[in-house]
């Protein structure tokens, strides 16, 4: 009996082991100085299927502590490929799903959008929550709600602020939709849910010459259950970044106006000359 439980205790290590690794979620967004910018979304997944050998386990990257090897593409409907006939075919039509691009077996899955203002930008963002079964913008208060403040003629600082639960809240449509769509347990049901699939693992906003940014790492001092070792992902709760930008439409209006006053002074000592 000893040996039968002893054998059912290795197969569940085993399965636990040799299992799926998060898609690691990056958000990129820039600001220009009038508020418009381009948000970025790139989901980062490891394919097995790019690898003639076992992929490494990235909290394990010596391999010594034994936490087996990333298995994704079978944990996928038609394979981690599939992610992008699903994003082409429910992201929302202000939304461009890009080409999928690889490096290594890594498969990067890209969508973004522009907006036109920061009012532009936070209808999208509306937009983006409500798509979630789960979630809706009404959920979040004001202070955890994207703000933009400008302060500033021709030399603007802007101070852009967001929480961690709205940008989570603005991707739940996609990995709400994947996970009930086409993510397979296999052999890994009981053992991982929603949450475990996907990961904020990078995060980035430029305004002029300001920057925030926090991009996952690995920590081989971080404490993961009995040892030590372990990828970071972004563990801020909020994100505050302030930059100085010029205001290009300020200053070509101002150019354009000198270059009038200038030309009809000319004008007017010619005609004077005459």
């Amino acid at each position: 009996m000893r040996k039968v439980f002893s054998i059912l205790v290795l197969a569940v290590l085993a399965l636990v082991l040799s299992a799926c690794w998060p898609a690691e979620v990056g958000v990129e967004t820039h600001f220009n100085a009038d508020g418009s910018g381009t948000r970025v979304i790139i989901i980062d997944v490891m394919d097995d299927l790019l690898s003639t050998t076992p992929i490494t386990n990235p909290d394990d990257p010596d391999g010594t502590e034994g936490k087996g090897a990333v298995l994704n593409d079978k944990h996928v409907d038609g394979g981690v490929i599939a992610i992008q006939a699903w994003l082409e075919a429910n992201a929302p039509s202000f939304m461009t799903v890009h080409d999928p691009e690889v490096a290594g077996y890594h498969r990067y899955f890209k969508m973004s959008f522009d907006f036109s203002s920061f009012d532009d930008f936070l209808d999208k963002y509306e937009q983006l929550v409500n798509l979630s079964p789960n979630l809706s913008w009404s959920d979040f208060d004001a202070d955890e709600k994207p703000t933009l403040e400008v302060t500033g003629g021709l030399t603007r600082t802007l101070t852009f602020k967001e929480s961690r639960a709205i940008v989570e809240a603005s991707l739940d449509w996609a990995i709400d939709g994947i996970w009930n769509d086409i993510y397979d347990e296999a052999d890994l049901a009981g053992f991982v849910t929603k949450a475990d699939i996907s990961a904020l693992a990078n995060y980035t906003v430029t305004i002029g010459d300001g920057e925030y940014e926090e991009l996952r790492h690995y920590d081989p001092n971080a404490v993961d259950g009995d040892g030590t070792g372990k990828v970071i992902f972004v563990e801020n709760d909020s994100f505050t970044v302030v930059g100085q930008a010029t205001n290009v439409g300020l200053l070509v209006g101002i150019i354009v106006g000198a270059v009038a006053v200038i030309a009809g002074g000319v004008f007017l000592v010619l005609k004077l000359k005459k």
